[in-house]
């Protein structure tokens, strides 16, 4: 091979590494923000529950019913749990590994 056809498919391999990288990237951080948005959907959830009804519900079941919490059981896993009806739930959203 010719120095200049070299040069031209490391050129196009940089650029094909640079670009994994960003969709890589890209990826990651839509990963991040949609699992925050569950999240955050379960926490608006609690706080409207709790000013309408005055307690926090014992199940996250309860909200996905009565509040229309949407969540994809396939594609995250929701720890919620419970000390009392009138202490806020601990709640953390994690995105499964396909």
């Amino acid at each position: 091979m010719r120095s200049v056809d070299m040069k031209r498919l490391l050129i196009m391999l940089v650029i094909l590494g640079l670009s994994t990288l960003l969709f890589l990237q890209v990826q990651a951080n839509f990963n991040k923000q949609s699992t925050q948005q569950v999240e955050d959907a379960i926490q608006r959830s609690l706080s409207l529950c709790y000013a309408q009804e005055g307690f926090y519900p014992a199940k996250l079941d309860y909200l996905i019913e009565h509040y229309g919490v949407q969540v994809d059981a396939k594609t995250y896993f929701v720890y919620y749990k419970t000390i009392g009806a009138n202490i806020r739930p601990d709640v953390s959203v994690y995105r499964k590994e396909p």
